[in-house]
């Protein structure tokens, strides 16, 4: 059997799974308390008064915690004592100071009287009071009157009627507001299709005068500017020019319009203004 398997009340070998001692019958032989030997350091069980191993007392070793509880009360007693034992060795110091070393009476002075001489009233001669002659008041200016100037009459302008803004007239443009024809409604149409843009007859133009096409589309992402100037009804859109150009996620969207322009002359520079109102703006897809 193994060594430490042993019954605790006769010492004889037991098994750990035997709840009862063969040999003396003692319950649970071997589920008891050990305690360690303080002089060999060998363990026994906690039911024995001596060690089996040197025969030394056994006594239980006190836990940790008390030890310290009680080195904790042990400091705190001395502190406590110490305080209360300073006051009365040092009241005691100085008792006995006073006896070795007691202090000098100090003599007090006593006051002395001295006489005081008594005054001897002695008469005094009063002068005569001296007459202060009043001087003369002298004679007070008569106020002479300040004329009050005469106030003169202001003559204001005599302000007129409040002349009437003129307003100038707005021309009138001479003429009306094209209409277009044809393409409309975002109709589509191929590179290889031919694309003319059509709008109503607006009469006889003058020499310097045409109708101005405009387009518009997005290229990549910014808006794009296009077209002429033709004295037709009618404008042929060149492929080579402007197919292509519009961006693919707009459906190749383009947006076309008419007005009549008159190119002038001003300071040598050739100016166009327009003199007709802007046509609607129509759609189509150039794919």
């Amino acid at each position: 059997m193994p060594d430490g398997y042993t019954c605790p009340n006769c010492g004889e070998p037991v098994k750990p799974d035997w709840s009862l001692c063969p040999h003396c019958g003692q319950a649970k032989p071997i589920n008891l308390g050990r305690i360690r030997c303080r002089v060999c350091g060998r363990t026994a069980v906690a039911t024995l008064r001596t060690c089996p191993e040197c025969g030394a007392y056994l006594e239980a070793k006190p836990l940790p915690i008390l030890q310290l509880s009680i080195g904790v009360l042990v400091v705190v007693a001395l502190i406590f004592g110490a305080m209360q034992v300073r006051p009365i060795l040092f009241n005691s110091a100085e008792q006995v100071a006073v006896m070795v070393n007691p202090p000098t009476a100090t003599s007090t002075p006593t006051a002395t009287s001295t006489p005081t001489a008594t005054a001897t009233s002695t008469s005094t001669h009063t002068p005569t009071p001296t007459v202060t002659p009043t001087g003369t008041r002298p004679p007070t200016a008569t106020p002479t009157e300040t004329p009050t100037p005469t106030e003169t009459p202001v003559v204001l302008p005599t302000q007129g009627p409040t002349p009437t803004p003129t307003t100038t007239p707005t021309p009138t443009p001479r003429f009306g507001k094209p209409v277009l024809v044809a393409p409309s409604g975002d109709k589509i149409y191929s590179r290889s299709e031919e694309l003319i843009l059509r709008w109503q007859d607006m009469g006889p133009l003058g020499p310097n005068e045409t109708y101005a096409v405009r387009l518009t589309w997005l290229q990549n992402g910014q808006l794009s500017f296009g077209g002429t100037n033709v004295k037709e009804n009618f404008w042929i859109v060149p492929p080579d020019l402007y197919w292509g150009l519009a961006d693919q996620f707009t459906g190749r969207k383009y947006e076309w319009y008419v007005f009549v322009e008159a190119i002038t002359t001003e300071n040598g520079q050739q100016v166009a203004k327009p003199i007709s109102e802007v046509s609607d703006r129509w759609t189509f897809l150039w794919q």
